[in-house]
């Protein structure tokens, strides 16, 4: 079937005995990996597992259930078909042949088999497979790109956004604690104009990589702008999160990256606030304004959103390698929104 490699695997379900026995003759000629049950309900179950036979053949007639029956049920639990569905039949009266197209399988098999037929069918049903599974291959791909970042991986704003959301309905309904920090890294700018652009974006992808490797499994990071980073931290108390910052800001940032021949260091100003079940762009404009605040203290430190005051936490880490003072107006982070 495959050229000189072996064919498809292929599952039989079929009681009549020289029925199976015809075609597994011609099936294991062209090298088919051929799996047998007896029943209706057994063609199920293993239709249903992990990692199903690419092709099953499935007799009208048989017990409990028939092939009609597997093929409408298969269709109706898997919303991505995993196996191509045969039906076959000694008689194709006009009422089964209307059940056999209604039921959804996707091709139908007169019996006793002729040889040329059912390796025209197999081979057909091996091209349509293929181009299926290059169809959901590029869909992954392009709903991958529609919601990551295209330089980090990361999250981007809008999908980012969308889990914001999500996250906040679980809050509203468990009345859990949900915590968003905004993470502005500090004169970034220097990095790409002492190095180059190119520099700077290995920079950003290392960055990535240590958060991927420091949160939790289910924490949520996106990449909101050039260097501004949205951090969405299920379970997480206020406190929590601020202490998470200092974390980040002392093993994560303070560790040297590889830029050219050389290495540098990076500071970052945050902005947290808690959700408490509040609307999403409520608690991001919070988040922004802390983290505004958070710039205008010095840069370099953390500041919450809390009933009544902030808290800022003065930064302790050096001056990141190769960064000039801070002078002149400091500049307001770029809104999430």
């Amino acid at each position: 079937m495959n050229g000189e490699g072996a064919g498809p695997h292929v599952l039989i379900g079929c009681s009549r005995a020289e029925t199976v026995e015809r075609l597994t003759e011609i099936l294991e000629t062209w090298r088919c990996v051929v799996e047998v049950v007896e029943t209706g309900s057994a063609a199920l179950v293993r239709l249903d597992e992990p990692g199903p036979p690419a092709i099953a053949l499935l007799d009208v007639d048989l017990p409990s259930p028939g092939g009609v029956e597997i093929a409408w049920e298969v269709s109706r639990r898997q919303e991505q078909r995993r196996s191509w569905l045969m039906v076959m039949s000694e008689s194709p009266g006009m009422g089964r042949m209307r059940a056999v197209l209604e039921c959804g399988c996707d091709d139908f098999l007169l019996l006793p088999p002729d040889a040329t037929e059912l390796r025209i069918r197999l081979r057909m049903a091996e091209r349509v497979r293929g181009l299926m599974t290059q169809v959901e291959k590029q869909t992954a791909e392009l709903r991958y790109q529609s919601t990551h970042d295209g330089l980090t991986g990361l999250w981007n704003r809008e999908a980012l956004l969308s889990l914001v959301f999500q996250e906040t309905d679980r809050v509203q309904r468990m009345k859990t604690d949900l915590c968003l920090m905004l993470l502005d890294l500090d004169e970034f700018s220097r990095v790409n104009h002492a190095y180059g652009y190119e520099a700077g974006d290995c920079v950003l992808t290392g960055l990535s990589n240590r958060f991927r490797r420091q949160l939790r499994s289910y924490d949520l990071i996106g990449r909101c702008g050039e260097d501004e980073f949205l951090l969405v931290l299920p379970g997480c108390r206020c406190e929590d999160a601020v202490a998470l910052a200092e974390r980040i800001r002392e093993t994560i940032l303070a560790r040297p990256f590889a830029v050219g021949s050389g290495a540098t260091t990076l500071t970052a100003s945050f902005g947290i606030a808690a959700s408490r079940g509040r609307s999403p762009l409520v608690v991001l404009r919070e988040a922004e304004r802390a983290l505004a605040e958070a710039k205008l203290a010095g840069k370099n430190c953390v500041r919450s959103a809390g009933a009544g005051e902030s808290r800022v936490l003065e930064a302790c880490a050096e001056e990141p390698v190769g960064a000039g003072k801070a002078g002149g107006v400091e500049a307001q982070p770029r809104r999430v929104l």
